[in-house]
């Protein structure tokens, strides 16, 4: 044993796979993966050309695959049985790293709308540009948020979870024609802006100038803060045109209904 350089005590060789020496033992002990030799003293050693088949048990066992399955494959290892394996298993961690990639943008949008929460001045008005945007829709509305348009919000946010493997809010959004006539409850629909790189959309949002504005507090405050958008405008001379669009930047850190913070943006030209 002791001219042996390229056998490792099952400690030497479970720091030179940087894994549990306790993980060793549960794997020779349901016949995973055995140690090449066992000594007199029945200490196990395991060789250097192990490495590579610890490494793809461990591999294969962080993408998911069952031990099991793993035992299987070991039993009657082949070509064509590796191959199918490998692309079994790119395929769920295809559809592994869509979910990640969906749940990091979902969290960088939370976070992008709790930062301008924290700073919305109520009735602020502000003109930005916006990029282009695509963005989906559900049926119509009447803005009355009664049994219908609750089932209208329902059906929605349903479409929203096939597509996007995620349940999201979405906004409202309200024709400047009602706007501009004193009416702040007729809306039209809600909306959900798409996921980049996405082809699926109902209408793109075109690049331009906006007016932004925040409504702290009930929906009951928002006809003032349009009417403090209707101010600016007249007073630069802008024409607003389209829909405005609301959306809730806090409902996940909301204290009070007193701090609820809905965004407005408006196209003008």
């Amino acid at each position: 044993m002791n001219n042996r350089n390229y056998l490792y005590s099952s400690g030497e060789f479970a720091k030179l796979n940087n894994i549990n020496k306790r993980t060793l033992h549960y794997y020779n002990d349901i016949g995973l993966f055995r140690p090449e030799v066992t000594g007199e003293n029945g200490y196990h050693y395991y060789s250097c050309f192990q490495t590579v088949q610890l490494e793809l048990i461990l591999t294969l066992r962080r993408v998911g695959m069952s031990i099991e399955d793993i035992k299987a494959y070991l039993r009657h290892p082949s070509g064509a049985h590796f191959t199918q394996m490998v692309r079994e298993q790119k395929k769920l961690i295809d559809a592994s790293i869509d979910q990640l990639l969906a749940a990091k943008s979902f969290l960088q949008q939370k976070s992008h709308k709790l930062e301008l929460a924290l700073s919305a001045v109520h009735g602020q008005v502000e003109m930005i540009q916006l990029p282009e945007r695509p963005i989906l829709l559900s049926a119509p509305i009447t803005g009355k948020y009664d049994e219908a348009d609750f089932s209208v919000a329902a059906d929605f946010s349903l479409r929203l979870k096939e597509l996007f493997g995620l349940y999201d809010n979405f906004g409202s959004r309200i024709d400047v024609r009602h706007i501009l006539q004193g009416d702040f409850h007729s809306y039209d629909c809600f909306f959900a802006y798409g996921h980049e790189g996405s082809a699926v959309s109902d209408e793109v949002l075109p690049a331009g100038t906006y007016l932004r504005s925040f409504c702290i507090g009930g929906w009951d405050l928002l006809g003032e803060v349009y009417g403090r958008i209707c101010q600016y405008a007249q007073q630069h001379g802008l024409t607003l045109y389209g829909y405005a669009y609301e959306e809730g930047l806090n409902e996940l850190s909301l204290p009070s209904r007193e701090e609820y913070a809905t965004m407005v943006t408006v196209p003008c030209r």
